[in-house]
C-alpha cells in the first residue's frame, strides 16, 4: 500500500528491507523520510489513503507464521493475553474477530480516541490498571520500535519479534530480548 502511494506521487518505491530500516513513529516523519512532501499535500490525505487501502485489503492478509498456534497454546496454559494496538478500537475488534483470535484473548485494546488522541501509551496504562497482574509478570511483545518505547513508558519488559515493521538490527539495538520469529518467542515464554 505504501508503494502504491509512492508510485501515485511519482516517488521511488521502497523495498521491505528499506521499510524496516526506516519505519518509525510519528508516522508523518516516516512518510517524509521516504519522500512525501507535506508542504504540497496534507499529511491527512496520505494517512487516510494508507488506512483505506489497509481496510480494503486486510482480509487478504495472513497472520505471521505460528501466531495463531502460539496464541492458542498460551491460552490453553492459562496465560493472560491482551492485544494493545494503535488501530482504532472498532477496526481492531473486526480484524481480531476475522482471524478467529477473539476467543483466545482476555483484552483487545485499540485506540478509543482519534489517531491524534491519547495513543498507545495511554491505552496501555489504562489496560494495566484494569488487570490484576503484576508488572513483573507482564511483557509487551511487538515488532517495532514503538512497542519498545511503550514498554519503557509502562515500565514493563519487552520482547521484540522480527518480520514486522523494523529490522532485526534496530530491534536488537534496543537491548530487549529479540526473536527471529514467533515460534522462537513461544518457546522462550513457555520454557
Amino acid at each position: 500500500m505504501l508503494n502504491n502511494s509512492l508510485d501515485k506521487r511519482g516517488l521511488e518505491k521502497i523495498s521491505i528491507d528499506d521499510y524496516r530500516k526506516k519505519f518509525l513513529f510519528p508516522i508523518k516523519t516516516f512518510y517524509e523520510s521516504v519522500g512525501f512532501d507535506f508542504s504540497n499535500e496534507a499529511f491527512e490525505i496520505t494517512n487516510k489513503e494508507f488506512h483505506d487501502g489497509f481496510e480494503k485489503n486486510f482480509k487478504k492478509l495472513a497472520l505471521q507464521p505460528h501466531a495463531f498456534s502460539t496464541i492458542k497454546k498460551l491460552n490453553s496454559k492459562g496465560i493472560t493475553q491482551s492485544i494493545l494496538s494503535a488501530t482504532m478500537q472498532a477496526k481492531l475488534d473486526e480484524q481480531v474477530k476475522f482471524f478467529g483470535l477473539d476467543i483466545y484473548l482476555d483484552n483487545i485494546v485499540g485506540l478509543s480516541n482519534t489517531p491524534s488522541g491519547f495513543g498507545k501509551e495511554f491505552e496501555g496504562k489504562e489496560l494495566l490498571s484494569s488487570v490484576d497482574i503484576s508488572k513483573k509478570e507482564t511483557i509487551i511483545i511487538g515488532d517495532s520500535m514503538l512497542d519498545y518505547s511503550v514498554s519503557n513508558a509502562l515500565n514493563i519488559d519487552c520482547g521484540l519479534v522480527y518480520n514486522g515493521h523494523n529490522s532485526m538490527e534496530r530491534l536488537a539495538a534496543t537491548g530487549s530480548k529479540t526473536f527471529s520469529n514467533i515460534e522462537s518467542l513461544s518457546k522462550w515464554i513457555i520454557q
